[in-house]
């Protein structure tokens, strides 16, 4: 714990949190009214909550066997130190799910400003109810096997349990097809194997710089939207860029004033006629490496490559995807 302190000072000197707040769900006109209470925002139009029947169908499988659970120790009239271990699961798990209904965290998102406290905290509770429940499962077994509950009683559980377990079960036969096009175009493992079916040239690039390029020198190549191919190039090398996904260095940040200069640096890097505006911004940026590919090409129709060719070397070239070495400026 020391030691995490020790190393992690001069990151936490320097961080700034992106988060902006907490706010309260369906709050009411009289905090509408205040606005802001230390940390707490009290924002209107912002009471978006769960369904009962989605909670149900999410949930209804776990809190089902948590309630037969609570039976069970009630009739066997002994608690297991196992026992209390699952039950402060159940409670941590409980108040995770609970506290996304209650209070959100506040991010840059306005539409869907529950969605990060959401998954967040569920996902971390519905681990923790999974694993609570196969304890149950067999807590109740045993217990049956020791005649401690009647036969008949099981029998109906079991029928109730099979039906939400059913409900449970059913979602990756339609969450896998849904989302992979039914495993039409399965490719295996390989995270970077889209690339060579879609930009083979760039695929063979960032392969050569994977295997020719040391330490961390920083690569331009085009900006784009979050969930895009674009930011291939530094994602699938490990090299810093001057903007990939923008929304996500956004998010990241929680300012619009980082990364939106930027967009148009790198616009202007590409495309500029001015030389001496691109040496400026290549020494701002500490530029070493500028990838030229098919969404340079596609995105920057006035691609000016004359001003790579006069600050650096071509180091790398493979049909139209291009890789320049930039000289010390």
């Amino acid at each position: 714990m020391i030691s995490y302190f020790i190393f992690s000072f001069p990151f936490n000197l320097s961080f700034k949190p992106f988060v902006s707040g907490i706010g309260l769900l369906c709050a009411p006109k009289s905090l509408i009214a205040i606005g802001k209470l230390g940390p707490f925002l009290f924002e209107a139009d912002h009471c978006q909550l769960s369904p009962l029947y989605q909670l149900f169908i999410l949930y209804g499988f776990f809190y089902f066997l948590i309630i037969s659970f609570f039976f069970i120790l009630k009739r066997v009239k002994e608690i297991s130190k196992n026992d209390i271990f699952v039950i402060i699961l159940i409670v941590l798990s409980s108040i995770l799910i609970i506290l996304p209904e209650i209070v959100y965290i506040k991010d840059i998102y306005p539409s869907h400003y529950r969605a990060n406290t959401m998954f967040k905290l569920v996902y971390q509770g519905s681990i923790m109810l999974s694993i609570s429940c196969g304890y149950i499962i067999i807590r109740i077994f045993s217990a049956v096997k020791k005649s401690k509950i009647d036969l008949n009683i099981f029998i109906g559980w079991s029928a109730v349990l099979l039906f939400l377990l059913f409900l449970v079960v059913v979602y990756p036969f339609l969450a896998v097809p849904s989302y992979y096009n039914n495993l039409q175009k399965y490719l295996g493992l390989d995270g970077t194997s889209y690339l060579k079916n879609i930009y083979p040239k760039d695929y063979e690039a960032i392969n050569w710089l994977n295997k020719n390029i040391k330490g961390q020198p920083v690569i331009l190549e085009a900006q784009g939207d979050s969930y895009t191919d674009y930011a291939r190039v530094s994602s699938n090398t490990g090299l810093p860029t001057v903007l990939g996904w923008t929304v996500h260095e956004w998010l990241w940040r929680g300012s619009y004033e980082v990364p939106a200069p930027r967009i148009k640096d790198v616009e202007n890097l590409y495309q500029s006629d001015n030389l001496n505006l691109v040496k400026s911004l290549i020494r701002k940026y500490k530029i070493s490496l500028v990838f030229v590919g098919s969404l340079e090409i596609e995105k920057y129709k006035n691609l000016n490559e004359n001003n790579f060719k006069k600050l650096g070397n071509l180091i790398y070239e493979n049909g139209g995807t291009k890789i320049y070495k930039i000289k010390e400026i």
